[in-house]
């Protein structure tokens, strides 16, 4: 946790609570294994550490996750069955953005708990034709009644309920994508196999099932989510295998495809979602919903591996990528294994250290010092920033105090997303990374529209709350209207010499988002493995808030205890705690995709 969101004072209270509860009770436990495992430091964001089985001295065995290997085009996804509407667009002339799109509209249902158009999204868009990469900013933020104090200590506020509703921007990024980059196929189109999801019905997976049992309490509480997560007949969530329906969101679903995203914003629907938050403590109005905006941004750029990579800006973390990355190059791999995995560390640790004064700076008074925060940045993408941090780490020792690596104030831990990556025939492609924050946002479903609403709001920092380890909340993230809060989400793409698409990455997962999603660029781009095997590879992060290295079980026992003979403290994560990925990728003349084994999802191409 690099630091103390609004909503993490609470959880760390009711964390406390919890897991005392649960150790006296049964034994503390980690799903989806039997894998003993013992407590963390409260003030984490994950609950256990696992302590058997033993770590493995082989090489894992290769996932069942889907290798997608084709001529022409690809799209990866996390929900099992929105690859396919993806390809399928492809198929009737629609472009990349048409097919992403149509893939994030249908994660919005398959992934209820992850993202929705309740929420927002950050997506880079390469368009080879027009030789040019842009990055559409369409993350939520703050509405016009927002202020630094207005949850006044109370936590819970900002996580739950509508008080904690930013602004919803997810139609008006998929609008504004499509105006330049999409109309391949028509508006309409994109929406129609994801209406009939929604009113047929999908199987549960067990992902979603795993979520719906952790938050079954929750979701059996709120008349709204109950509605359409739990089983009437049961009186219990829905378990894998039953049929999930959502027919009020494929009534909004229609409207938006027969009529614009208008209906949406202004009007009745815009009406009824207004006073729905206000009822239940919200400052959403009106005004906020008709004036909705997005941003198109210039891309982060740099040079890696004779490639060139393109990020997303602030107030995503593709600045942190590209940091990070630079710090690496020329410097991985070691002769060892183990000090391989210790300098890709150090680079994680200084990344998370230079996190914590970074905010939204689309507008100068955004942040306290703009003259200060641009020239951090300047820093952050420079090479020759990343050579004298490089010369900083020593392969024989590592450090506990967070300073040392530049942390000065907090910022918080952010949390679910989801993930869609697209190549085509033509050399476009396309990564978006959409969230509504905590798993099931707000934990508040529209009745009137049936989307749920994100939480997005307690991704800000907040004045007088000090994290538990004495380190002040940054400045640079506290609540201004119409600002966006910090977000680890870094959808990637690399293009090669001929201005053609060499890689598109992207992660959901939180915080874990840009240490999981540099290993990958690593796995892929220097290690040589095929994108499936980049996935597979099992991973390793730290964020400097606890001060642990957490890694996977599968993760090396010989290279673990390099790195505590270093001086790293470990911790085995369970596979439910990490960042997950879905990628493309060029391989030996064709387009190759894969999902992560560590949630599932699909792939699909031609």
């Amino acid at each position: 946790m690099i630091g103390l969101s609004i909503c993490n004072k609470k959880c760390i209270i009711f964390l406390v609570i919890a897991v005392v509860a649960v150790a006296v009770v049964v034994g503390i436990s980690v799903n989806p294994s039997d894998r003993k495992s013992k407590p963390r430091q409260l003030y984490s964001d994950y609950y256990v550490c696992e302590t058997e089985p033993p770590d493995v001295t082989e090489p894992p065995k290769p996932s069942s996750a889907k290798f997608g290997n084709y001529k022409n085009a690809v799209v990866t996804s996390n929900g099992y069955l929105c690859a396919k509407i993806g390809k399928d667009v492809l198929l009737e002339n629609g472009t990349a953005v048409d097919a992403a799109i149509a893939t994030l509209i249908c994660e919005g249902v398959v992934c209820p708990q992850s993202m929705g158009l309740g929420g927002g999204f950050l997506m880079t868009i390469h368009s080879k034709a027009k030789g040019e990469v842009m990055v559409l900013n369409a993350r939520e933020y703050a509405p016009a009644a927002a202020s630094e104090n207005m949850y006044n200590g109370n936590a819970t506020k900002s996580e739950v309920g509508g008080l904690s509703v930013a602004v919803p921007t997810e139609l008006k990024g998929y609008e504004e994508a499509y105006k330049r980059y999409g109309g391949g196929v028509s508006w309409a189109r994109l929406f129609e196999p994801t209406i009939k999801i929604c009113e047929e019905g999908f199987p549960v997976y067990s992902y979603l099932a795993y979520h719906l049992k952790k938050y079954e309490k929750v979701i059996l509480n709120s008349p709204t989510l109950r509605e359409v997560l739990a089983n009437p007949k049961t009186g219990k969530v829905l378990a894998e295998g039953e049929l999930m329906r959502r027919p009020q969101l494929a009534k909004t679903l229609r409207l938006v495809a027969d009529k614009g995203i208008k209906v949406f914003y202004e009007g009745p629907l815009a009406e009824a979602m207004v006073k729905e938050v206000q009822n239940d403590g919200g400052i959403l109005t009106l005004e906020d919903m008709k004036n909705v905006e997005v941003e198109w941004q210039e891309p982060l750029k740099t040079k890696y591996e004779g490639y060139t990579m393109y990020s997303s800006h602030l107030p995503g973390s593709g600045v942190l990528i590209q940091f990070m990355l630079n710090i690496l190059q020329d410097f991985i791999p070691a002769a060892d294994d183990g000090i391989t995995y210790h300098r890709i560390t150090e680079a994680f640790k200084y990344g998370y250290g230079r996190r914590t004064e970074l905010g939204d700076i689309s507008k100068d008074h955004f942040v306290p010092d703009i003259k200060y925060t641009k020239e951090l940045i300047k820093n952050l993408t420079s090479e020759k920033y990343a050579h004298e941090i490089r010369k900083t780490i020593k392969d024989d020792r590592t450090h506990q105090d967070p300073k040392y690596y530049g942390a000065k104030v907090a910022q918080p831990d952010d949390h679910g997303t989801s993930q869609i990556s697209v190549m085509t025939a033509n050399g476009d492609s396309v990564s978006a990374t959409s969230t509504i924050n905590l798993i099931f946002g707000s934990k508040f479903r529209s009745l009137s529209t049936g989307i749920i609403y994100n939480n997005e709001m307690c991704d800000f920092s907040a004045p007088n709350i000090t994290n538990p380890f004495g380190i002040p909340p940054s400045p640079a993230n506290f609540i201004k209207p119409g600002k966006r809060p910090l977000s680890s989400m870094c959808p990637t793409i690399f293009l090669d010499e001929r201005n053609d698409s060499v890689l598109v990455t992207g992660a959901s997962g939180g915080s874990r988002i840009t240490t999981s999603t540099v290993l990958v660029i690593i796995n892929n781009l220097i290690f040589g493995k095929n994108i499936k095997e980049s996935l597979d590879e099992r991973r390793i992060h730290h964020q400097l808030f606890p001060m642990e290295l957490d890694y996977e079980y599968g993760f090396l026992a010989q290279n673990v205890k390099t790195l505590q003979k270093i001086g790293h403290k470990t911790c085995r994560s369970s596979v439910r705690t990490t960042s997950t990925i879905t990628s493309c990728a060029r391989y030996k003349g064709n387009v190759t995709g894969s999902y992560d084994y560590r949630r599932g999802g699909s792939v699909d191409g031609f």
